[in-house]
């Protein structure tokens, strides 16, 4: 199991306020696309692979890229997956609103992940898996926007799974999209079972979420990551170590910037401190203590 996992975040600029085309037919109720403007569409995924271009010819190319909820135009997905699997990284990105193929009132938000065969390897991947992940809970911005799709009252399609990645390498980790984070219920069935989580975001409440990050390292007792758009910064990295000034690996707070960076987080030493009883070993350690009760669901 390697010691450090490099991760890449890509922050290009949405206006969520204008980038799906809000209009007013004189009813009083807005009109909006279903999907991002082209031309914005089009902008995003030149930021898009410039971000991908600086990171994947770079002597720290990451491990894991993530990009922002909503960024990733639907006719680029196929794209994505190839690039991810030429340079073998995994790609967690959010993509743009969907309708659910069985009821067209329903509309998804979702991301995709790709996994490339030789993750992790220096060799060609000659494969590659790629899944489908959504959102559950969706915010009241999104629901009003659905009362009136292009003249069509629609709905939310709410996703009812929970996914957790396996790796002998890097780790477990979960991934969500924004609002899913104050899920009580998932963080309770990811505690003790993960060791990163990624979370892609479109969101203005910037505090909040640096809030919810650095509770969440220490209820969850693992790194949290997430990937939110540069229209608003607001991405962070946090890993539960004892130092406080180690604790924050990452936070870009500033608007309307494109941005790219590419961080570490811990593995190896993660993984051995949440199998650690802290009530017995509790001198020397990089990592905080673990929250009460999370050794007891460990050894059961």
């Amino acid at each position: 199991m390697v010691e450090y996992m490099k991760i890449g975040l890509i922050q290009p600029v949405i206006n969520p306020d204008v980038s799906w085309n809000y209009r007013d037919d004189n009813s009083g109720i807005p009109i909006c696309s279903l999907n991002i403007d082209p031309l914005l569409a089009e902008k995003v995924w030149d930021e898009i692979k410039e971000g991908l271009r600086l990171m994947l010819y770079s002597d720290d190319k990451p491990d894991v890229i993530l990009i922002p909820e909503l960024h990733l135009p639907i006719f680029r997905i196929e794209e994505i997956k190839r690039i991810s699997k030429k340079y073998n990284v995994l790609i967690i990105s959010g993509i743009d609103f969907q309708r659910s193929k069985t009821d067209l009132t329903k509309i998804r938000n979702r991301g995709i992940i790709t996994i490339p065969s030789s993750f992790g390897q220096k060799t060609i991947s000659p494969r590659l898996t790629s899944l489908y992940f959504g959102k559950t809970y969706f915010t009241y911005m999104e629901k009003s926007m659905f009362k009136n799709i292009e003249g069509i009252e629609c709905c939310e399609d709410q996703e009812q799974n929970m996914y957790i990645f396996q790796s002998s390498q890097f780790g477990s980790f979960g991934i969500m999209i924004c609002s899913d984070i104050f899920d009580i219920e998932r963080m309770m069935l990811y505690q003790t079972r993960i060791q990163h989580l990624f979370v892609i975001s479109l969101n203005k409440d910037l505090n909040t979420y640096f809030s919810m990050a650095d509770t969440l390292t220490r209820l969850l007792y693992c790194n949290v990551v997430v990937c939110n758009t540069g229209y608003y910064g607001g991405s962070i990295v946090v890993s539960p170590f004892k130092d406080v000034n180690e604790r924050l690996i990452y936070k870009y707070q500033g608007q309307r910037m494109f941005n790219v960076n590419t961080v570490s987080i811990p593995v190896s030493g993660l993984v051995k401190a949440q199998r650690l009883d802290y009530s017995i070993h509790n001198s020397n350690l990089i990592f905080k203590a673990s929250p009460p009760g999370y050794f007891d669901k460990i050894s059961k």
